[in-house]
């Protein structure tokens, strides 16, 4: 199981610029990191997309220049590089499956692609499951 990992200004050249895979970057102040990872959100996309996905996260605190350069402005901010290029700003608290849907679209001609076609087809068939309340 493939957990998110660190990132500050010494290692982000190379972990998320020139990395082979791409690299979904959360922006967080460090001071109340695990409550901002996104209630598990990110250790579960990281966990489930380990072969195509690199996860990671940014202590705002401990690596100001990070944000300034991303211009980053509210918290917590999620950027989704491919080939050391942003593909996909999402903003705020959200959830694993709304992360993935605004993921979908960019991930088309990666590799990552498939996982992201299963995933949908499994929320698809939740959905279909899931008993609709009569009154």
């Amino acid at each position: 199981m493939k957990s998110t990992i660190e990132i500050d200004e010494a290692n982000f050249e190379t972990e998320v610029l020139k990395s082979n895979q791409p690299v979904l970057v959360e922006f967080a102040p460090g001071w109340s990191f695990p409550p901002m990872m996104l209630g598990g959100a990110l250790d579960e996309i990281a966990a489930e997309f380990a072969d195509c996905l690199k996860v990671a996260y940014v202590k705002l605190d401990r690596n100001p220049n990070l944000g300034l350069w991303y211009g980053i402005r509210s918290l917590p901010t999620m950027l989704y590089f491919v080939d050391g290029e942003v593909r996909i700003g999402i903003f705020g608290t959200t959830s694993k499956e709304a992360i993935l849907a605004q993921l979908k679209p960019a991930a088309q001609s990666l590799p990552c692609n498939r996982a992201f076609a299963a995933n949908n087809a499994i929320e698809m068939a939740n959905e279909k499951v899931n008993p609709i309340s009569v009154h």
